[in-house]
């Protein structure tokens, strides 16, 4: 049903990813879609993501609106051995408390630039220091409601004003997936630079 297609690109640290349903290209608006509406997608891409080479990677895609909602949708990683280490359970705290564990949360950043969505830590010795370690060892429901919940948010941040979607994780080491007005931390210079 679903299928991807991976590029690496030139310097072997990057691949670009598009997808597919059905041999048809699948857009922004409907992997959007995909996410909030269907588990077997969610659980799908994490498996993409899963079977990644590198130990740690950042994920980033190109800029959104709601007018460019209907552009393919892709999204390159990037191999980021700087990520391994020590996750950090107590950085989103405050937003952790009274929610379930294996949950997911979603809240505003100090600066009110950007939303993040973040899985809470689980009862299992399993840490969410970035994107790789949660495909790799985060319960199927708590992807499920991952994905879930960067397609609600998202869908609800589209407007006019780009938002850029991507993981980072330099600074805190927790899973956060970032929608960002700005490319603030992107690596991929045709996203940081591309106008939505």
């Amino acid at each position: 049903m679903w299928e991807v297609k991976r590029n690496p690109l030139s310097d072997s640290q990057k691949i670009r990813f598009l997808l597919e349903e059905n041999a048809q290209s699948l857009r922004f608006a409907d992997v959007l879609e995909r996410w909030r509406e269907s588990p077997e997608f969610c659980l799908w891409f994490s498996q993409q993501l899963a079977e990644l080479p590198f130990t740690a990677f950042r994920w980033e895609t190109p800029a959104v609106t709601a007018s460019t909602v209907s552009r393919l949708f892709e999204f390159v990683v990037i191999d980021s051995p700087a990520l391994v280490r020590q996750a950090d359970r107590t950085a989103f705290t405050e937003h952790f408390s009274g929610a379930a564990p294996e949950s997911v949360v979603s809240f505003s950043n100090l600066r009110g630039d950007a939303i993040l969505v973040v899985p809470c830590p689980s009862h299992s010795a399993v840490d969410y220091c970035h994107l790789a370690d949660f495909v790799r060892g985060a319960s199927e429901l708590q992807q499920q409601e991952l994905w879930k919940t960067v397609g609600t948010v998202m869908q609800a941040r589209l407007n006019e004003q780009p938002v850029w979607l991507s993981t980072a994780g330099a600074g805190v080491a927790w899973l956060h997936v970032r929608l960002d007005d700005r490319p603030k931390y992107y690596g991929h210079q045709p996203y940081r630079s591309e106008k939505a």
